[in-house]
């Protein structure tokens, strides 16, 4: 069991003070270095890994939008869906029921 005399001289300070503790410094101060590196680069890759699945999430939205929208395309330029806008706005035009034919030389 540790004497009070040792926990004495650790709680004032002077273990801190004595020379084999004070040869330490610099590796204490290493130490505390790479600790801080650590802890900052664990906060970098954090950081990183939100951005690279909110970059996903905008990938994906961004895909069924064009997926949406070409299939609105697809639909609004079929020949009937025309057909069917000319007769609502009133054109004269008519739908031609006679297949195109190749005109040879």
């Amino acid at each position: 069991m540790a004497s009070s005399h040792d926990i004495q001289s650790w709680l004032n300070g002077d273990k801190l003070r004595s020379q084999k503790f004070r040869e330490q410094y610099p590796l204490i101060g290493l130490i505390a270095v790479l600790l801080f590196i650590y802890i900052l680069s664990g906060y970098q890759a954090a950081k990183q890994q939100h951005r690279l699945t909110d970059t996903k999430k905008e990938m994906l939205d961004a895909k069924f939008r064009y997926m949406t929208i070409s299939a609105e395309l697809t639909n609004t330029t079929r020949q009937s869906q025309v057909v069917e806008a000319l007769k609502q706005k009133g054109s004269s035009l008519q739908e031609n029921r006679i297949p195109p034919t190749k005109v040879e030389r």
